[in-house]
């Protein structure tokens, strides 16, 4: 299935907006945030065609389920860069 381009397009952007909640939720060390966002990331990253998305999802998902701070930053910089490399 295709997805449109006008519904490929917010879902870009609003990744972004999940990007901003998890760095803030890691500064606030609000771990179920965390864990909710990675859940959907993986969830609809791989519905978008975004199997690295989703992959980021479930290590953040997992991270934050654990409280693995270390894993989290690792996670959140890898979907920083995600959403640079989607974004530009």
């Amino acid at each position: 299935m295709e997805v449109p381009v006008e519904i490929h397009s917010r879902y870009l952007a609003r990744r972004k907006e999940d990007l901003e909640k998890c760095l803030m939720s890691f500064q606030e060390h609000n771990f179920s945030a965390l864990e909710k966002v990675g859940h959907q990331l993986k969830g609809n990253g791989l519905t978008f065609g975004y199997q690295e998305l989703s992959h980021i999802g479930a290590q953040l998902e997992l991270a934050a389920a654990y409280k693995n701070e270390a894993e989290l930053e690792k996670a959140i910089n890898d979907f920083s860069s995600w959403v640079g490399q989607h974004l530009s």
